[in-house]
């Protein structure tokens, strides 16, 4: 979901360009809702699985499209792409990439992923500078909806994102119990606790986080949808998350972020860069980065891009950023 919400602002700068111009995407059904109330977006092809991703290669060759833009750049894309011209890919870093995974040899230039995509745009020969905003459509009526069902209007809150996709971008739970109390025992502070994440996983973690303070905390995991998950971010007051999909949510919003990364690094373009944040890394580890998109444990078992960060540390960065 996170590389499909920062892949938007591509619609921007066609739309910029091409006012009168048609813009289909494809997607995959799993995160079509990270995309389908995008007003910028006249069709959106979606697959499920291999014969979805025919129909579509089927209606690709059957259009004439004036540019077709690839970023994703992996083996369906190909596919689905295979004998067109008219086709431009993102510069993906591959090579920069696996240097830096295995040799740790840094990236001569740091840049969003956002910009990556705009690469494409690039080859084609149109102009991407300026200054471009992650979108997306919150649908007016579930936002107000979301506001009076949790009295959004009325709290002050602090939006917590404990879970991810791989474990060695989780910070762990305890720690993220531990930052909550100091919140909510903080006088100086006064805000309360909103938890957010999706499936059974992330409502054992918002169950443990927000045992014993539930009136305080308000565990929301599970119980909402993506559009209900973009309100309660957009009323927020300050984002403390992994790295995960919905860090990229909360940035367009424009919300402060606090984010917590362990095995990845900035180098591969994930850091919010268009809202004010603060990324909380281990600095002093040389096997950083391990991987590119996270893993299922760390290779060298002592989990230190993450142990070693501390609750306290990343309380004074709440008090910092919320000044």
């Amino acid at each position: 979901m996170g590389d499909i919400i920062l892949a938007t602002p591509v619609l921007d700068v066609l739309k910029r360009d091409y006012p009168n111009s048609e813009i289909d995407w494809v997607v995959n059904k799993k995160f079509e809702d990270a995309v389908n109330t995008n007003p910028l977006i006249n069709k959106l092809m979606i697959f499920k699985d291999k014969f979805g991703l025919k129909k579509i290669k089927d209606d690709i060759s059957a259009t004439n499209y004036d540019f077709i833009f690839d970023l994703h750049k992996n083996s369906k894309t190909n596919y689905l792409t295979k004998d067109k011209k008219n086709v431009y890919r993102y510069n993906k870093r591959v090579f920069d990439r696996f240097m830096l995974v295995h040799f740790k040899k840094s990236y001569k230039e740091i840049l969003p992923v956002t910009k990556m995509y705009f690469y494409a745009l690039e080859k084609a020969g149109i102009e991407t500078s300026g200054k471009w905003k992650l979108r997306f459509g919150l649908v007016k009526d579930i936002e107000i909806k979301t506001v009076n069902k949790y009295d959004l209007h009325n709290l002050n809150y602090i939006a917590i994102i404990p879970g991810a996709s791989y474990t060695t971008k989780m910070w762990p739970k305890e720690y993220f119990k531990e930052l909550v109390n100091k919140i909510i025992s903080s006088k100086s502070i006064n805000k309360k606790i909103i938890i957010i994440g999706k499936g059974s996983a992330e409502e054992a973690l918002g169950k443990f986080i927000s045992e014993k303070i539930e009136s305080d905390c308000i565990d929301l995991t599970g119980k909402l949808n993506l559009q209900e998950t973009a309100a309660v971010l957009k009323y927020a007051d300050l984002v403390v998350t992994n790295d995960n999909g919905p860090m990229h949510l909360a940035e367009c919003f424009n919300k402060k972020i606090i984010a917590v990364f362990g095995s990845t690094t900035e180098e591969f373009g994930f850091f919010p860069y268009s809202t004010k944040y603060k990324a909380i890394e281990n600095l002093g580890l040389k096997c950083r980065p391990c991987t590119h998109f996270g893993r299922k444990k760390c290779p060298k078992g002592h989990f230190k891009c993450m142990m070693d960060i501390l609750p306290e540390a990343v309380y004074q960065e709440v008090i910092e950023l919320l000044k």
